[in-house]
């Protein structure tokens, strides 16, 4: 089944195409202009497959945490692309994303192999904050989450790492994890590992539209007309009316 796999909730605008599990293409531009970036990109994607937008089964889109215009412009494609080819929408964590990508990273597959190992994605939120989450791969195949995206005090979700009873390792992914490294080591000390490759710190399209193809071989699929983001936080906008409506 042919899938198109969206990203834009980080800094890069990320598209692929599979089928099955095989990738077709992708496209990947390190620009925040998504709005400029993104129908281009989609369109150099299926012309390097030597396909129409007809030919997809489905829309596979990262719905976030992250920038919260570029989610909202990835997910208005997407959403208008499944709503005029009538073909199932799938929205999928963009920390789910990052973390199921990362397997493809020779150096994070290593650490796979332990037994207790435990991907933990840390996006950076700015203001302080990063959208964190907890994942580990299932032995019987298939990525569980362990702990559900939300915003957080880098410092404290560490230290709420160094807690658990698992002895890890705890391999830290994302944008988060770079700025944040020399806290994050400090605090778990041999319980982390970072990837030193920055290509496992970036979302890829193709993990998005594999997450999507598993949800799509489930029966599983969203309304393009009621799917939302996951913002996780309140937008700017939203926090100004709340200080204005404060008595």
């Amino acid at each position: 089944m042919v899938v198109l796999g969206l990203d834009t909730a980080t800094p890069m605008t990320a598209v692929a195409l599979i089928d099955g599990e095989e990738v077709l293409a992708k496209e990947q531009v390190s620009d925040r202009r998504h709005s400029v970036n993104l129908l281009p990109a989609m369109d150099r994607a299926l012309k390097q497959a030597g396909m129409g937008r007809g030919d997809l089964d489905g829309v596979a889109v990262g719905i976030g945490p992250g920038s919260f215009t570029g989610i909202r412009i990835g997910l208005a494609v997407a959403k208008t692309l499944a709503f005029v080819l009538d073909k199932p929408l799938l929205g999928v964590s963009s920390l789910k994303a990052l973390a199921y990508g990362a397997k493809t990273q020779p150096e994070v597959a290593d650490w796979l192999e332990e037994e207790e190992c435990q991907l933990c994605v840390a996006q950076d939120a700015l203001k302080g904050e990063v959208f964190s989450a907890r994942f580990r791969w299932r032995s019987s195949g298939g990525l569980e989450t362990l702990q559900a995206e939300g915003a957080r005090d880098p410092s404290t979700w560490a230290k709420e790492l160094l807690e658990l009873p698992e002895d890890g390792p705890f391999v830290v992914l994302g944008s988060g994890a770079e700025r944040y490294a020399v806290m994050f080591h400090q605090t778990l000390e041999s319980k982390i590992r970072i990837p030193r490759e920055a290509v496992a710190h970036v979302v890829d399209a193709a993990a998005v539209a594999k997450l999507g193809l598993e949800r799509l071989l489930a029966g599983e699929s969203d309304d393009p007309m009621s799917l939302e983001p996951m913002y996780c936080r309140l937008s700017e906008a939203e926090l100004g009316l709340l200080k204005v409506q404060a008595p």
